[in-house]
């Protein structure tokens, strides 16, 4: 990447002033992503990039009764160093596969997850816990739910000439979560693909599922999941395997590449066997 002009604001209004008149400068906060696989994309060309560095209110972390609210400049280091009695998996557990320490310390929550060239580390198991997104461009400020990032193919769809300011994390416990690295794609692309999964359990039962793959695209069978909701624990062993097969498939068909989804059937299938006894 070749650097022709750094912006460095102090307010998000200042920020999103020098977006609208150059929509196609590249925010940069820790710059990890940046400075590793999505240099490449720009080859010799000219990039802009708009420091966020500045910015105070990107930062801030705030408590309430329901909701953890991260600034989007909120390195996965801060989020790895919250009391652990806050109820943060399975985001704790994605944001402790990213890197080394040092590089945990640079990362940034928003760089995760508003990363245009594939789903990064951390968006999987924000999407298990159904995360809110406060996106501002020059038209004013919205929330919305973190599946609005994905489109129709399962690809992300960040909005051009805008920032991602906070990330607002429900914080109703799961009774189980996990999260595991799947590997890369084939072709040798740099994106790994992340495994996220979360259940809650009512009288023996299972009554919400979340189980999901992301890298280059996102990919969640509804169907699947709502086909063992309701069901009682322990679950058979032929529900387990028909969830293994399942899961496999969709992320064949979702092009995640023959390894990785081989792997999304196993950590499904490993899940779904581990919450036999937890719902009980």
């Amino acid at each position: 990447m070749r650097v022709d002009e750094v912006a460095a604001p102090q307010t998000v209004a200042e920020a999103l002033a020098i977006l609208k008149r150059r929509p196609d400068a590249v925010p940069w906060a820790g710059g990890t992503l940046l400075m590793t696989v999505e240099s490449a994309a720009f080859g010799d060309k000219p990039a802009s990039l708009l420091d966020l560095g500045g910015i105070a209110e990107l930062t801030v972390i705030n408590r309430s009764d329901r909701y953890l609210e991260l600034g989007a400049c909120v390195s996965l280091s801060a989020i790895l160093a919250l009391p652990r009695s806050l109820s943060l998996e399975p985001l704790r557990g994605a944001a402790g596969l990213v890197g080394t320490a040092s590089v945990r310390n640079l990362a940034t929550i928003g760089g995760n997850v508003a990363a245009r060239g594939s789903f990064m580390t951390c968006f999987s198991a924000l999407a298990c816990m159904d995360a809110a997104m406060e996106i501002r461009d020059a038209s004013g400020s919205r929330w919305s739910s973190i599946h609005t990032l994905v489109d129709e193919d399962g690809r992300p769809r960040f909005p051009r000439a805008a920032l991602l300011t906070r990330i607002r994390v429900p914080t109703a416990p799961w009774d189980a979560a996990s999260v595991h690295p799947l590997g890369m794609a084939p072709r040798g692309e740099a994106y790994p693909a992340t495994f996220a999964a979360a259940a809650r359990f009512e009288k023996e039962t299972i009554s919400e599922l979340r189980l999901l793959a992301a890298g280059k695209r996102l990919v969640r069978d509804r169907a699947l999941e709502l086909s063992l909701v309701g069901k009682r624990l322990p679950l058979s062993a032929k529900d387990v395997d028909a969830a293994r097969s399942a899961a496999r498939d969709e992320a064949i068909e979702a092009e995640l590449g023959a390894g990785p989804a081989s792997l999304y059937g196993t950590y499904v299938a490993s899940f779904l066997a581990s919450i036999q006894e937890e719902g009980r």
